[in-house]
């Protein structure tokens, strides 16, 4: 039995060691933060020739021009995010953990602008860290990422539990050990208590 756990405290930890770098980072990263702003300055602009359909509401545009951009990382455009410029062209930023890709429907002139505003390192890291399992319309990278996240949490929480089970039936008898293990609960519970 002992072996058998000893193989799962190693492998439990190789697998959590390299997520836990890029995750803790990216978590340590996003927190340091103080209201980091998204950058609002295009990196590249193009135009793409684009013919709005008579009687359409701003809903079936801004649909029409996802499926005809297939922008990479994004999702649909929700119906209470779609605005106007002053000029009364329609605007749709599509987000993606990269930045966003602005979009303003030029419908004068039969064509789409397309603004590509990147993210600085800082914001794209953050954007990684907080990609849940939840969200069941992130694009499917982006929720590779999160199940992959989850499941690194599970080998983390099954290294912690066979490292403890490894220490105690190797006759513990450390104060050091004992004492890093009732400081861990301690703080534990007093970070659980203090968020409740």
């Amino acid at each position: 039995m002992r072996n058998l756990v000893l193989k799962l405290h190693i492998y439990a930890g190789l697998l959590t060691f390299a997520q836990l770098m890029l995750y803790g980072i990216a978590g340590l990263v996003a927190t340091a933060q103080t209201a980091a702003e998204r950058p609002k300055v295009p990196h590249a602009i193009r135009y793409v020739p684009f013919r709005v359909t008579p009687s359409t509401t701003d809903k079936q545009v801004a649909d029409d021009v996802y499926r005809t951009l297939q922008l990479p990382l994004t999702r649909p455009m929700p119906g209470w995010f779609l605005r106007r410029t002053p000029e009364n062209d329609l605007l749709l930023d599509f987000y993606n953990i990269n930045g966003i890709w602005r979009v303003v429907v030029l419908e004068r002139e039969n064509r789409l602008r397309i603004e590509e505003i990147r993210n600085g390192l800082g914001i794209f890291l953050g954007d990684a860290h907080a990609a849940t399992t939840g969200d069941d319309e992130a694009p499917p990278l982006v929720r590779a990422w999160a199940f992959y996240n989850e499941f690194v949490m599970w080998c983390l929480l099954a290294f912690c539990g066979s490292g403890v089970y490894l220490w105690l039936t190797a006759q513990a008898r450390s104060w050091w050990a004992w004492a890093s293990l009732a400081t861990g609960t301690v703080s534990f519970a007093a970070l659980w208590m203090a968020f409740r």
